[in-house]
């Protein structure tokens, strides 16, 4: 528990700084409003601490020198954040000029840092550079190596941009015709090839070159940098032909991901998106025929992993045609289009208004092919990987906070993944009002999203878990969820209260081990969003909100209404009165209307209320 509660710490900290250097004795202080610096002074500890200089008098920032070596910055900002002197505690990072990765062929990847280059249109690109700033791929702050898996026609593995970033599974021994690791699968070193169902992963320049755009390694000298330089990149083959080798090759990834989480990352892989270039135009994803790829979307959700989908390559509108993967009911498919050097739709892509997510680069993409070398080639196979790279990014990039929310809520956070990606993109004019977000993807918008989202202090406590909502009795919903047991940092929590908030409107308060609240007195049919957040009674630290949608249950009825004649009045409280006494059994719709205090009982209250309300009162 330890060694897990010092990775938090770590991640907590320096999440942001993503492999930039820090200075190793030294912390820069914010003071708390109406604190001088000789108030400050006379509480420091001499023994351990100097006030090295003043940074910006205005602010009250100051830089202190740590004089012990037996002092880590992490204790000093763990220790000083604690101090009731203190309003900001951070790290002193080292920082250096910009530069560009030293690829060879970067400078002609318009859809990763577009200058103008071939007549396009300066910054209408996904901001790549500005996000590897922040980070560049690999793994969370967590610890966990992250996976996308590449579902396509096969991939070159001598390619010098891809090697480097290859999965493989060392629990399996090449060759020898044994499932070694027992997980099903036979020599899946590789990866797997649905088409044969072995373990030997052909050459085909579509899924080559798809797979560089998603993570070409990166600053290594070679040809191209894909969105991620460090991700690892699982092959799949299994991106045409019949159903069922898709599916297969779909089942593998679930199966890696699982086996993962089963065996707490000692074996399978930890997959957090699959890119699927390919698909059925004009065929109807919720159709007997072809309702089998949702509910594997959905399966694949269930663990965190989105699956992002390139739409039709001609100009039909997806929610009137239909389209698999893209027109798929799962929210957990992410569906994208084609967008062009000039940041215009391509018109030889499929819409959607509902259906298709956003856009992405697709135009004239320079990536790694067959051959060793590099190939410009265009389509919505072209775009879909940006994406499905940017969610592999987005691990990388994301707050611990998010991080370890993510780790306890694969599916609730894969879909808050999913919304970055969405409420980061830049709105483009041809892509409002033909999909769901209005713009092209941008990974540092999303990436900074994902460092504010659910970023938390080590002092501050662990959310609730498992949250649960209870709609089946008529105008009401009870929540239930599991207390928190420590603070953020891995400390034991103190006394706490959870505040559950009901469209951002604060409800109520329960105390610390009452894992249930009801809500009464809802109107039937009627959308909410309940937020649970963890509340330290003595400092008012805050956890992160968990949330959950629910719609409350219910039929169409007038209250008081039960003789069902669309008139209230006394033969209502007769009947009422039959009810209450026993004379008659209700039907749920008679608790509908007579229920009138919604304590789900018939009774001599709702009597009383009842003759309230027709007298007026």
């Amino acid at each position: 528990m330890i060694w897990f509660r010092y990775l938090l710490l770590i991640g907590l900290i320096l999440n942001s700084l993503s492999g930039q250097e820090y200075v190793p004795d030294r912390i820069i202080v914010k003071l708390a409003p109406d604190i001088s610096r000789n108030d400050f002074s006379s509480i420091l500890d001499t023994n351990n601490y100097v006030v090295e200089k003043v940074l910006v008098r205005r602010l009250n920032i100051i830089s202190v020198k740590l004089k012990n070596n037996q002092i880590s910055p992490l204790d000093a900002i763990k220790e000083f954040r604690n101090n009731p002197f203190v309003d900001k505690a951070i790290l002193d990072t080292k920082v250096s000029r910009r530069d560009m990765p030293d690829d060879m062929q970067f400078d002609q990847q318009w859809a990763l840092h577009n200058v103008g280059q071939s007549g396009g249109t300066e910054d209408a690109d996904i901001d790549a550079p500005e996000a590897w700033d922040i980070a560049t791929g690999g793994v969370t702050p967590l610890g966990d190596t992250i996976v996308v898996a590449i579902v396509d026609g096969g991939m070159l593995l001598t390619h010098a941009d891809l090697t480097p970033n290859l999965w493989t599974n060392w629990g399996e021994i090449p060759g020898n015709g044994i499932d070694d690791d027992n997980n099903g699968y036979v020599d899946d070193v590789p990866g797997w090839d649905a088409y044969s169902s072995d373990g030997s992963v052909p050459s085909d320049g579509h899924g080559t070159h798809v797979a560089g755009i998603v993570g070409a390694k990166g600053y290594n000298g070679a040809y191209v940098a894909g969105v991620n330089w460090d991700v690892k990149l699982m092959p799949l083959a299994g991106s045409s032909g019949t159903t069922s080798i898709v599916l297969e090759a779909y089942g593998y990834a679930l199966d890696q991901r699982a086996i993962y989480d089963s065996t707490g990352g000692s074996s399978g892989a930890f997959v957090v998106a699959t890119n699927s270039s390919f698909g059925v135009n004009n065929a109807d994803c919720n159709s007997g025929n072809y309702s089998l790829w949702n509910d594997m979307y959905d399966a694949l959700g269930q663990y965190g992993i989105l699956s992002c989908g390139a739409t039709m390559n001609n100009n039909s509108n997806v929610d009137v045609t239909g389209d698999v993967p893209t027109g798929c009911e799962s929210e957990y498919m992410i569906s994208v289009t084609n967008t062009t050097r000039n940041d215009a739709k391509n018109s030889g892509a499929a819409y959607g208004a509902t259906t298709i997510d956003l856009g992405a680069p697709g135009t004239q993409i320079l990536s790694t092919y067959t051959g060793g070398g590099t190939s410009s080639l265009s389509g919505t196979s072209m775009a879909s990987p940006h994406v499905a790279g940017a969610v592999g990014f987005l691990h990388a990039s994301m707050s611990a906070g998010f991080s370890s929310f993510f780790q306890s809520n694969p599916a609730e956070g894969g879909l808050l993944i999913k919304q970055l990606i969405l409420d980061g993109t830049d709105p483009l004019p041809t892509l409002n009002g033909v999909t769901v977000s209005g713009g092209r993807l941008n990974l540092y918008n999303s990436a900074l999203l994902s460092i504010e989202t659910m970023a938390a202090d080590s002092l501050d406590p662990n959310p609730v878990t498992n949250v649960t909502a209870d709609t089946t009795e008529w105008y009401r919903v009870t929540l239930n969820w599991n207390d928190p047991t420590e603070l953020f940092g891995g400390d034991p929590i103190p006394t706490f209260m959870v505040n559950i908030y009901r469209d951002g409107e604060l409800e109520s308060s329960v105390w610390q081990g009452i894992e249930s609240y009801t809500d009464i007195g809802l109107p039937a049919d009627t959308e909410y969003i309940y937020t649970l957040v963890t509340s330290i009674v003595t400092t008012d630290s805050l956890s992160i909100g968990v949330s959950i949608p629910i719609v409350v249950g219910g039929g169409n009825c007038q209250p008081g209404d039960l003789t069902e004649n669309n008139v209230v009045d006394v033969l209502d409280v007769v009947q009422l009165l039959r009810f209450v006494l026993g004379y008659n059994e209700p039907s749920p719709v008679h608790y509908c209307t007579g229920d009138l205090n919604y304590d789900n009982n018939l009774n001599i209250t709702d009597v009383l209320m009842l003759m309230d309300t027709i007298l007026g009162i």
